[in-house]
């Protein structure tokens, strides 16, 4: 009877096991994507991330002048490392640093909207309630680019479903440089915004 009993208590405790893990094995989420070249692929745990590039204009709020003597000195403190050791000549440091200026830092981050506009109205919309996102794109007439960019110049448009089942339709689509990542059986797979003509999500 003791056997019996331990069991059905083991059997009761996988049975619950399961039942708290299945729910969250079936939330995964996917992104089906399909690009203007035709290819179709399947990711896995997809997001979204921008790319961005900052041009530093100061040190410590200041403008980046060299201090008396001519060589750039970067103020104690900053980052928590210790002051770096300066090598060569004020001269040759001058130099470098009068050829080069100010170092552009470049980053990416996550971002978990999009940004859809109609008639000049913005609209943003968390990527958590898009279902599907259907992009059209159609070429910039009289574009102010250079001759040889302005052939492929592309105004992007969108139309996005949401989860709830409300549709919005959307004469521009402002990705900037956007990508969507995510993971194949192969590894992990980088699509630019201005490759997808579709996505939809399945959660």
């Amino acid at each position: 009877m003791k056997r019996y009993l331990m069991r059905t208590v083991m059997l009761t405790t996988a049975m619950l096991m399961v039942a708290a893990v299945s729910p969250a094995v079936a939330q995964e989420t996917t992104a089906e994507v399909r690009t203007w070249g035709g290819q179709s692929m399947v990711l896995t745990g997809p997001w979204i991330e921008v790319f961005y590039t900052v041009i530093p204009r100061s040190w410590g709020g200041e403008e980046m002048t060299p201090p008396t003597g001519g060589v750039p000195v970067p103020p104690m403190g900053m980052g928590g490392g210790t002051q770096p050791e300066i090598r060569g000549s004020f001269q040759s440091l001058q130099r470098t640093f009068q050829q080069e200026g100010p170092q552009k830092l470049r980053g990416q981050r996550e971002t978990s909207v999009l940004t859809l506009s109609r008639d000049g109205v913005e609209v943003k919309v968390p990527v958590e309630r898009l279902a599907t996102l259907i992009i059209a794109r159609k070429p910039v007439a009289g574009s102010s680019l250079p001759p040889y960019i302005s052939p492929i110049h592309q105004r992007y448009g969108a139309t996005a479903v949401l989860t709830d089942g409300s549709r919005i339709e959307a004469d521009y689509l402002n990705f900037g440089t956007a990508v969507l990542r995510g993971t194949t059986p192969q590894g992990r797979v980088d699509v630019p915004f201005e490759q997808i003509e579709s996505i939809r999500f399945s959660r």
